[in-house]
């Protein structure tokens, strides 16, 4: 014994430094080039919040001047984290994204240290080299437009903490799991979907460990625990529910149709989801791996089930990949029921599941294999399997990367020209007495890198430009008196067939045509890879126009609008 020990330990250092190097890999690969593509709208979603609310953009609920919910389910968690960031270096790709990456470096380690006593040091090294370079983990956690790194963040300190709790029983364990809870929760409610999953996981494969805890725990405290979930529970329903009925997606139907959200699932974990949604493109993208990894998931599940273990370390591993994959799996039926789900970051909450149930479910099969002299044949079986799903993802991220480095076209609302129309608009916007965005998708990229003093200029109008062709002419002449003052106005819109909604652009244009009081001119074309992307116009009202037909109507202010 005492000669297996030194070699014990150099195994566990090797490992450990084989975790390490996977993470700086990770914060690497998911930092280069980092300025690309250019900021999302949904991306930069917490960005007015964090910069102190210049304007209510995002706000839905407020504690005294303190943003609380930036959305009618979302929180402003992201926003506080950020606004010492910002106020320190500003705000630029870099302090946007770079904190991201890092704390998906963070949650890393964190199912290193999770997985390791479970599955071995040498396991946990490969789990997280799979995961380190899967283009559904570094994507989604350089760019965060979902948002999706909190959300991983923390269910990675709750698995973590659970598992810690189930190796050495704390009370302490199980309140960092519930503050946990609660702040993924309160980050986007859609954290639901995993505290609903953990709850029946546990339930159905660990019923002795929550026997242990109410034994465990005084009476008193069981009381507390129970009124507070109950109270807890509570408000969760009444903040979900009305959600569920009440709003949809502002820019397609829900999608309910099973197979099309299991193409979005085997998509999403393979990357060519996000793929397509920033480039327009998945060539290149190899598909199989995310379909393949869950069905061998389900074969092993069904297998473990049936199969008689001798060895304790066998069972225990086969609960916790029973454990895994029943997570999964409920997140996934969730996601199914729910009407306004179906975007790449809803799928991503089932990362990574799949591969964390093939870990334990491999492994339990492994140690049981050993039992019968087979350990050859397992090790050859699964290390093929981790060969392949690492390949798999090394190539896959390579293709994203080339995008950054050869490929010049990028989805219009991820183009990196915001950077010029940004710079443009942060030099002349002073000229103007507004700002307004026609379209969609602008609003929330020029307010966040435009300097302090220019932000509160900057207007998103898209939601009444759409409405104004259907407008009769008293309503459009009041409309445009209250866009247009007198004075210089800047307009911002896309390209053409570039628009959100065509509508804008057509409206604003026929009615400029219908006003001649409002002269137009267009300033200037932003253009990038041969393709139109920008255009700029500035509205000029002479100050011998009347406004009188101001004071007589009201309008209400579409910056108040939520999205």
């Amino acid at each position: 014994m005492t000669s297996a020990r030194p070699g014990e330990l150099s195994v566990r250092r090797f490992s450990d430094g084989l975790a390490v190097a996977a993470v700086c890999i990770f914060v690497l690969l998911a930092a280069y080039r980092i300025e690309l593509p250019g900021p999302y709208y949904d991306e930069l979603y917490f960005v007015n919040a964090a910069l102190g609310v210049p304007d209510n953009t995002f706000i839905d609920k407020r504690l005294g001047p303190l943003p609380v919910l930036q959305s009618p389910y979302m929180g402003a968690l992201k926003a506080w984290s950020y606004a010492p960031i910002f106020r320190l270096f500003g705000v630029s790709a870099l302090t946007m994204r770079l904190p991201a990456i890092l704390l998906g470096a963070l949650t890393l380690l964190i199912f290193y240290r999770a997985l390791r006593d479970s599955v071995g040091y040498a396991w946990a090294a490969i789990v997280v080299w799979i995961m380190a370079v899967d283009p559904a983990n570094l994507f989604p956690s350089r760019l965060d437009w979902g948002p999706t790194v909190l959300t991983h963040f923390f269910q990675a300190v709750i698995f973590a903490l659970w598992f810690s709790y189930r190796d050495k029983s704390r009370l302490w364990k199980i309140v960092l799991i519930c503050i946990s809870a609660g702040l993924g929760f309160f980050d986007r409610f859609n954290f639901v979907w995993l505290l609903s999953a953990f709850a029946i996981g546990v339930s159905l494969c660990y019923p002795d460990s929550l026997k242990n805890l109410w034994a465990l725990t005084p009476r008193f405290i069981r009381w507390v625990a129970i009124i507070l979930a109950l109270v807890v529970l509570g408000i969760m329903l009444s903040l979900i529910l009305p959600l569920l009925l009440n709003v949809p997606h502002p820019t397609r139907p829900p999608i309910t149709n099973l197979q099309l959200k299991w193409r979005g699932l085997v998509d999403a974990l393979s990357g060519a989801a996000v793929a397509y949604f920033i480039f327009e493109s998945a060539a290149g993208i190899v598909r199989f791996a995310s379909y393949w990894l869950i069905l061998v998931d389900g074969f092993l599940a069904l297998a473990c089930l049936f199969l008689p273990m001798s060895n304790a370390l066998a069972r225990a591993n086969r609960k916790n990949g029973l454990f895994c994959f029943l997570i999964g799996f409920l997140i996934f039926v969730q996601i199914v029921i729910t009407p306004q789900a179906g975007g790449p970051h809803h799928y991503l909450m089932v990362f990574p599941w799949p591969l964390l149930a093939l870990a334990f479910l491999g492994k339990s099969v492994y140690t049981q294999l050993t039992t019968k002299n087979l350990r050859h044949l397992g090790g050859l079986v699964f290390g093929s399997a981790a060969v392949c799903l690492f390949v798999v993802n090394v190539h896959n991220s390579a293709v994203y990367l080339s995008h950054f480095r050869t490929n010049p076209y990028y989805n219009h609302r991820w183009s990196p020209e915001i950077y010029s129309l940004s710079r443009y608009i942060n030099e002349h916007g002073f000229e103007a007495k507004s700002i307004i965005c026609a379209d969609w998708g602008l609003q929330t990229q020029l307010q966040a890198l435009a300097p302090e003093k220019l932000r509160p200029r900057i207007h998103e109008y898209w939601p009444a430009f759409i409405q104004l062709g259907e407008q009769d002419q008293d309503k459009q002449t009041a409309t445009l008196n209250y866009f247009f003052p007198e004075g210089k106005t800047l307009v911002i819109t896309f390209g053409a067939s570039k628009e959100t909604f065509p509508e804008t652009r057509r409206n604003f244009l026929a009615a400029l045509a219908k006003h001649p009081e409002l002269k137009s001119t267009l300033l200037k074309e932003f253009w990038y890879a041969g393709d139109k992307i920008y255009e700029v116009y500035e509205i000029d009202r002479p100050p011998e126009v009347s406004q009188s037909v101001m004071s007589d109507v009201k309008f209400n202010d579409p910056t108040q609008r939520k999205q």
